[in-house]
């Protein structure tokens, strides 16, 4: 994250990655927000006909959309001002941010569940909608739990937001946990509900076509469409893991290592944020190209606003009947967060 500046720049104090954020981060901002507010407004106007799988997939984009939003808008102030407000950025805004990231993790950990739950299962009970409000409130004010030590040991020292910790072991003990809640506990539980949701498909299809003397259209259509959720899990774990890989390994380099100590640390930094916010952006993409209806409850409110859009998103819905996805078995995008996402050591503090 961008620091504190203590003064507003100039254009001649800008660097090549300053300029970089000045020309990506609107663009994210502009691409994320609207994206995530019309998949808020799809599953807003399904009413009646909301799915469990609506309610995860709207608590992800809100934590998406509140995500993008602040990140970029107050980086991208802090490249022309100093914040007025001194230590509510360092103990306010971005604790709030990353506990929109943290209820985007878990969110996305109990959709996996959830999706194995209700693939591999499908005679078990299901969720109801009151349960599933109670899960999505839990996702927050998790998120919040882990946000709260930065909230005591954050404070504004200079150009930057820094923790101050009793001691170094504290912080890195911090550190493995938040990696390991926010990265690698969350991808190995994603990883091995959508390998077994996989798996079963596999087995199922098999069985349908061997105890079939008629290659019926019916099992066909669930080939097709047993291998287009195959396809969309693979790119949900592999969207997951690569996104969000290079944020942990720079605050376990940092705090772990000497990452400190190397030239362009907070390039790397502002890099991998880049990649984090792309992450929570392209989510709304990714249900769009999943499911049916999002695609087109998406293209039907992107013809209102862009009527030049009319034809083009047209033909984008257009989807042959065999090949039609059922919402009910399909999973959703993810996103992930940083560690302490507001965290600027020391030794970085001159990166913006």
């Amino acid at each position: 994250m961008a620091n504190n500046t203590e003064e507003a720049k100039t254009g001649a104090s800008f660097s090549s990655i300053d300029y970089v954020q000045l020309v990506i981060y609107p663009v994210i901002l502009l691409f994320g927000s609207i994206g995530n507010i019309l998949v808020m407004l799809v599953i807003w106007n399904k009413k009646r006909h909301r799915k469990i799988n609506d309610y995860f997939i709207l608590n992800l984009a809100i934590g998406d959309f509140w995500m993008v939003t602040i990140s970029t808008s107050v980086d991208f102030f802090l490249k022309f001002r100093e914040f007025p407000f001194g230590d509510l950025l360092c103990k306010g805004v971005w604790p709030l941010m990353t506990m929109c990231l943290f209820a985007s993790v878990f969110t996305l950990t109990c959709m996996a569940i959830e999706r194995w739950h209700t693939i591999v299962k499908p005679l078990a009970p299901r969720l109801t909608v009151i349960k599933v409000l109670w899960v999505l409130l839990f996702t927050w004010i998790a998120g919040l739990g882990c946000v709260s030590p930065l909230t005591v040991v954050a404070h504004q020292r200079g150009r930057s937001c820094t923790e101050t910790w009793p001691s170094f072991a504290m912080r890195q003990a911090y550190t493995v946990t938040v990696v390991s809640l926010q990265y690698a506990l969350p991808l190995f539980i994603i990883t091995i509900a959508y390998a077994r949701i996989s798996i079963f498909l596999k087995r199922r299809t098999r069985l349908k076509i061997s105890d079939s003397s008629k290659r019926s259209a019916a099992v066909l259509r669930r080939q097709a469409n047993n291998a287009k959720i195959n396809k969309n899990l693979r790119t949900i774990v592999t969207l997951f893991a690569i996104f969000m890989l290079p944020k942990q390994v720079l605050w376990l380099w940092l705090d772990f290592g000497k990452g400190g100590d190397f030239e362009h640390f907070g390039d790397a930094l502002i890099f991998s944020e880049f990649m984090l916010y792309i992450h929570s952006s392209t989510n709304p993409v990714v249900y769009g190209t999943i499911l049916q209806e999002y695609r087109s409850g998406i293209c039907h409110y992107l013809r209102r606003i862009f009527p030049f859009l009319r034809s083009s998103c047209t033909n984008s819905i257009q989807v042959h009947p065999e090949l039609k996805l059922e919402s009910n078995n399909n999973s959703n995008s993810m996103t992930l967060t940083n560690r302490k996402l507001f965290h600027q050591p020391e030794s970085v503090k001159e990166i913006a």
